[in-house]
């Protein structure tokens, strides 16, 4: 796919999908999500990629649905055909394709971001913000409601109360609110925004690939399992089983050697064959 909405960069290990309508904020079409995913499923299937992070180009990352259709602009019979023989066509659901990503996504939001700018970014594992970013969550101000399972995700991320609060409200946020939230997990001055991503990406790199995929895999599979013996057997039978390969090796020497680790597994590629394990 060539992409006219994203920029997609990689550089050793690390991948940046960068959103690129900065005339219009960023705003959000079918078409970006489209490059998106494309760009995400790219980075699963490349070996040699290990984490994302996900910003975007110029004063904001995200100004929500792109709204110059005007009133029909939520219409669903107002998307183009290949929108819809698209949708119709897909299996699944939106957000279990993102709890089946094995690497991580990072996320900086470098402006004001709102609507689908936000609800497109929870299902992601990081957030940092920058000191102008500006989130909101205004679908109730346009008349629609959350998407992307945000009704469900949001009150895990931030409580009911101030999920309530801010889907009923649709208020918008400053980066230090946002930080009270929850909504993202640092603040930092505009210009440390990228070289602070960076760093977060640079410390997972530090720890196995396969071993990050599979917790990253047993986080969100937890999200909504209920019994705790499973869970449990389904972590111990993971632990068993990177207790037997090479990294497990390689992290206690190169710890007692204080030097880099050099890890073999891959992902995708090095998964156990019973991975997911239900």
């Amino acid at each position: 796919m060539d992409y006219e909405q994203i920029i997609f960069e990689t550089s050793d290990e690390i991948a940046t999908i960068t959103l690129n309508r900065p005339e219009r904020l960023n705003a959000w079409t079918w078409q970006m999500g489209q490059e998106v995913w494309d760009a995400l499923n790219k980075v699963e299937n490349d070996s040699k990629l290990r984490v994302t992070i996900m910003t975007g180009a110029g004063r904001g990352f995200c100004a929500g649905a792109d709204l110059s259709g005007g009133a029909g602009t939520f219409d669903p019979s107002n998307r183009p055909r290949e929108e819809q023989q698209r949708r119709a066509q897909q299996q699944g659901t939106t957000i279990s394709r993102y709890f089946s990503l094995k690497k991580p996504v990072i996320v900086a939001i470098n402006g004001p971001t709102v609507g689908v700018g936000v609800t497109f970014i929870l299902p992601f594992d990081i957030r940092i913000a920058s000191e102008s970013a500006r989130i909101g969550i205004v679908f109730n101000r346009r008349g629609v409601i959350p998407e992307i399972a945000c009704p469900w995700l949001l009150p895990r991320i931030v409580g009911i109360s101030r999920a309530a609060e801010l889907m009923y409200t649709g208020r918008i946020l400053n980066a230090q609110e946002s930080l009270e939230y929850g909504l993202v997990s640092r603040v930092v001055p505009d210009d440390k925004l990228m070289d602070t991503a960076l760093e977060i990406a640079d410390e997972i790199l530090l720890s196995a690939p396969v071993s990050v995929a599979l917790t990253k895999t047993m986080l969100y599979q937890f999200l909504t399992e209920i019994d705790a013996n499973k869970a449990e057997m389904i972590n111990h039978r993971y632990f068993v089983w990177t207790g037997l390969q090479p990294d497990a090796r390689e992290g206690v020497v190169s710890f007692l050697q204080k030097r880099r680790p050099e890890w073999k597994l891959k992902v995708p590629g090095d998964l156990p064959d019973f991975f997911p394990l239900e």
